[in-house]
C-alpha cells in the first residue's frame, strides 16, 4: 500500500530523507481535493494544521501527525 504525505515543506523534506514522498499543501480544502482524487495512495500522512476535521470515509486512511508550531 501506498503512503504519502500532505503538510508543509519542512515536514516534506523531513518525510522525503527517509523515503516517504509528499505535497506541500496550505488549506485543509486543498488536502480534501488530493485525497478525494488520488486512487493510487492508501495512506496519507497529515499535518495536524490542514488535517480535514469533516473527513468521514473508509479509503483512503488518513493519518493526523503533529505540526511544528
Amino acid at each position: 500500500m501506498k503512503a504519502e504525505v500532505l503538510g508543509n515543506e519542512k515536514t516534506i523534506i523531513s518525510f522525503a530523507l527517509a523515503g516517504i514522498g509528499g505535497k506541500i499543501v496550505s488549506s485543509k480544502e486543498e488536502v480534501l481535493k488530493i485525497v478525494k482524487s488520488n486512487k493510487e495512495v492508501g495512506v496519507f500522512l497529515v499535518v495536524d494544521e490542514y488535517f480535514p476535521s469533516n473527513y468521514e470515509e473508509d479509503f483512503p486512511i488518513l493519518v493526523r501527525i503533529p505540526g511544528r508550531q
